[in-house]
Order: C-alpha cells, then sequence, then structure tokens
C-alpha cells in the first residue's frame, strides 16, 4: 500500500467516526499538515467519496458516501493484507540476522522501541534463545514494556549487549544517529527496514557492520 493509498484510508476513517471534525482536527488526527488535509480531502470529494454538507454558522461537515465506503473496505483489506506480508517479511528478517549472530556466539539482545513491531522482536528473541537485555525508548511514552521497564538511551552504555534491534517507527536515521552518538558500534545495530522507504527483502546475512 503506498503512501496515498494509507492517507486516503485514514481520511475515511476519521470521516466515518467523526463527521464534524474540521480539516485542523483531521490534519492532527492523521499526523500530516494542514495544507496535504486539505488536498486530500479536495480528491476525495471529487472521487465522489466524500460531501460536503453545510451545518451552523459556517460550519461544514464531511460525510463518506455509499462510494467511500465501498473504497474504505477495499483499502482497509488492502492494508490489512499488506500488514500481514510486512509481519511476516519482519519475522523471516530478524530470524536471518539474529540466526547468524547467535552462530557467531552472540546472544545478548537489546531491543530500541515499543508497539506491534518491537512485539515481534521480542517473540523472536524468545523463539530463537537468545538473552533479552532489556528495551530503550523514550520513557514519556511508555515505562513499561511487556513486564520489562523502559530505560532511558542514556542508560544504553551501562548495559552489557552484543546487538540492538531496531524495532521502532520513528525514522530509521535518526534513530541510527542517536545509537551512534550515544556511543553504540554500528557493528552492534540492527534496522528493521521501514516499510514506508523500501521493501522488505531477506537477503544474504549483512548487517549494519556485523558484529565481529
Amino acid at each position: 500500500m503506498n503512501s496515498d493509498s494509507y492517507r486516503n484510508m485514514q481520511i475515511l476513517h476519521e470521516v466515518t467516526q467523526t463527521p464534524q471534525a474540521n480539516q485542523r482536527d483531521l490534519a492532527k488526527r492523521i499526523g500530516v499538515a494542514l495544507g496535504l488535509t486539505n488536498l486530500i480531502l479536495r480528491r476525495l470529494v471529487s472521487k465522489g467519496y466524500i460531501k460536503i454538507t453545510g451545518a451552523e454558522r459556517n460550519r461544514i461537515l464531511y460525510l463518506i458516501t455509499p462510494q467511500g465506503l465501498l473504497e474504505k473496505s477495499r483499502l482497509t483489506y488492502e492494508y490489512l493484507e499488506y500488514s500481514l506480508q510486512y509481519y511476516k517479511g519482519v519475522r523471516k528478517f530478524l530470524r536471518e540476522r539474529l540466526e547468524f549472530l547467535l552462530r557467531q556466539g552472540h546472544r545478548k539482545i537489546l531491543l530500541f522501541g515499543m508497539g506491534e513491531l518491537a512485539e515481534i522482536a521480542y517473540l523472536t528473541i524468545q523463539e530463537l534463545g537468545l538473552e533479552f537485555v532489556g528495551v530503550v525508548g523514550d520513557r514519556s511514552k511508555a515505562e513499561i514494556f511487556l513486564k520489562h521497564p523502559v530505560r532511558n538511551l542514556s542508560e544504553i552504555l551501562t548495559l552489557d549487549f552484543d546487538g540492538i534491534v531496531v524495532a521502532s517507527l520513528e525514522p530509521r536515521e535518526q534513530v541510527r544517529l542517536q545509537l551512534l552518538e550515544g556511543g553504540v558500534p554500528s557493528g552492534k545495530i540492527i534496522m528493521i527496514p521501514d516499510p514506508r522507504s523500501r521493501p522488505l527483502a531477506v537477503e544474504a546475512p549483512h548487517l549494519e557492520g556485523v558484529v565481529k
């Protein structure tokens, strides 16, 4: 699913849930600029998926049409199918790389991030019998992840680990630079590819500077 389809799905979902929301509300909910939200709405209106109706005192309502409901269902199915394939790819990707570390005698794995990607990474670490060292991330979002305390990134050098799996939807390059600036050797970093930037592929075990 490309970014345009994903944003269309988000807008159609939000309009279904809260037709009284204005463009500024919708922009905040889907996390894009107001100008882009306006563009998406105009495109959806032109296709007949959304209609605009007047309300009290210059307030307008965005109403999803029967065509829009069909399109929302189609996009939701496409998104679920894409997500299933992506998460299967993540598991295969991680197994490939973690098994490679295991063959080198490295067992201690640290996790960066929380959410669904991190849960998949955690389960993969457990399945392979590796030692889970802990999780680091933004403690303002959560202090506990799967019963494990979330540590600040500033604590990372106090931990003994052979590899760190980056399982976060934060911008990858930003995370990588944070880790490098925090003193983590590039050879210990395993980056799960960002589905928004390139297809997830599982090729020969070439990590970002494989731990030697």
